[in-house]
């Protein structure tokens, strides 16, 4: 499809994958101005209201790798469109939910739509785009994926403040269904290969050690981390995690290629992504409760100061997708990652007496960080493999960047929930221990951003795709 005649097809096809991973990407944040409503709606707590995220993340991670290998095996186009229809059936159902347990099992639904759309997406654009354009269109979908998480938030807020809570998920109703009839009528089918075998073992454990560590992290701050269960679900990690790399070492067809991890760019560029995600989910999931409970905010002006991150990620990401094809540089990420961290210390000392501009103008800080990290970042995962692993570099950053968003979710919540309670219990006022637990949270985002920091200088020169 590389050198289709109609040059127009590949601009089409960029455009029909667009739409679906931009909608499976918004819907993985635009709940978050929500939980706090849904926390009354239902009349729960913050533990369950996490799980309206949690669930749709978890879906995705657990499910990336093995609906992408068996996309490669049984044609993309068919599973795009499928994923498209059961994401919108998801999102119809979500909007339906009379109970919080139904909506965090109809977000499972959505997830497994999600999951198909963004197992696919980068090996469609890298089929129909030739080597010389792929870094941009590579750059392209980095952003378009960027700014669906980052636009979450504030279309969230002005849906719910306009419309009501139900609006953020039937939206996606009249979009799925388009990108539906347009995928249908643009994508040409794909070139099957015979004699390729699904690596059912591997699937299974891969499946097993990804939920147990997820479950793990996530429970943790309910169970507590030393608890039987944590502590069991932690070694069942182990276990599994091992199995999965002695049946992939022996595999003729592998799920994922171990050899890939011997590849400095590779590994390094995958750290950073998960760990620049891991730090952004401190704010998708704790600005929401700071501007509503500290600072009165509607969701309309909290979608406002959301606003500001997509904003200048739309400006800066493509041009340093731009710049860093033509330098061939790793130091931009690295300088985005720096930015990004430098904006998480100044959110974090955010207090009850905080100017609506003052929060505007670190989420655009933030905005730039992200801007400047993403697009090269991602470039350098899919530039720094041959061709014919193109798909499991694909799958692999996928879900390195859902690990990373649960992670950030179960990260961030515990400790702000445990510096909130321990603050509270020395007699501190709400809003008091409120901060402090915030302040800690976003400190502890900061650090782990300035991990990525140094994975992003460790990982050398980007190569070129072969």
């Amino acid at each position: 499809m590389e050198n289709d005649p109609d040059p127009r097809y590949k601009w089409h096809t960029m455009l029909v994958v667009s739409i679906g991973t931009f909608m499976a990407t918004l819907d993985a944040s635009i709940v978050n101005l929500a939980l706090p409503i849904l926390r009354n709606y239902f009349n729960t707590d913050i533990a369950t209201t996490e799980w309206v995220m949690l669930s749709y993340l978890l879906t995705i991670t657990t499910l990336l790798l093995t609906l992408g290998r068996l996309s490669d095996m049984y044609g993309r186009k068919p599973m795009f469109m499928a994923g498209l229809l059961i994401f919108t059936l998801g999102s119809g159902l979500c909007s339906l939910s009379a109970t919080a347990g139904q909506l965090i099992a109809f977000r499972v639904v959505q997830g497994l739509g999600a999951a198909m759309l963004m197992a696919n997406s980068l090996s469609i654009i890298t089929d129909v785009f030739p080597h010389t354009e792929r870094g941009k269109a590579l750059g392209l979908m980095g952003t378009v994926v960027s700014i669906g998480y980052i636009t979450g938030p504030a279309l969230g807020g002005f849906l719910i403040g306009w419309v009501g809570w139900q609006s953020i998920f039937y939206i996606n109703i009249p979009i799925g269904l388009f990108g539906t009839v347009y995928a249908w009528k643009t994508l040409k089918s794909d070139q099957l290969h015979c004699g390729q075998k699904f690596d059912i073992k591997g699937a299974i454990l891969m499946f097993l050690s990804i939920i147990s560590l997820v479950l793990a992290i996530t429970r943790g701050q309910v169970l507590g981390w030393g608890s039987p269960a944590i502590i069991g679900l932690s070694l069942l990690f182990a276990v599994f995690l091992v199995g999965f790399v002695m049946v992939e070492k022996r595999a003729d067809q592998p799920m994922v290629e171990l050899s890939l991890f011997r590849n400095s760019p590779f590994s390094a560029s995958n750290a950073s992504g998960f760990l620049s995600f891991t730090a952004l989910f401190a704010v998708i999931l704790l600005m929401p409760f700071y501007m509503e409970e500290i600072l009165g905010y509607s969701p309309e002006h909290m979608g406002m100061a959301f606003v500001a991150v997509p904003l200048v990620m739309a400006l800066v990401a493509p041009v340093s997708g731009w710049i860093s094809d033509r330098t061939n540089s790793f130091l931009l990420s690295s300088l985005g990652m720096a930015v990004s961290c430098m904006a998480l210390l100044l959110l974090g000392k955010l207090d009850q007496d905080a100017a609506f501009l003052d929060i505007v103008i670190r989420m655009g800080m933030l905005g730039l960080g992200m801007g400047l990290f993403q697009s090269p970042n991602n470039s350098i995962v899919m530039g720094s493999v041959p061709k014919e692993r193109l798909g499991i570099a694909r799958g692999m950053l996928a879900m390195v960047r859902n690990l990373g968003m649960v992670t950030g979710i179960a990260i961030s919540g515990a400790v702000f929930t445990n510096g909130l309670q321990s603050n509270q219990a020395l007699g501190l006022a709400y809003e008091a221990a409120f901060l402090g637990g915030f302040h800690d949270a976003f400190m502890v985002a900061a650090v782990i951003c300035s991990v990525g920091i140094i994975t992003s200088l460790m990982r050398g020169k980007r190569g070129k795709i072969t």
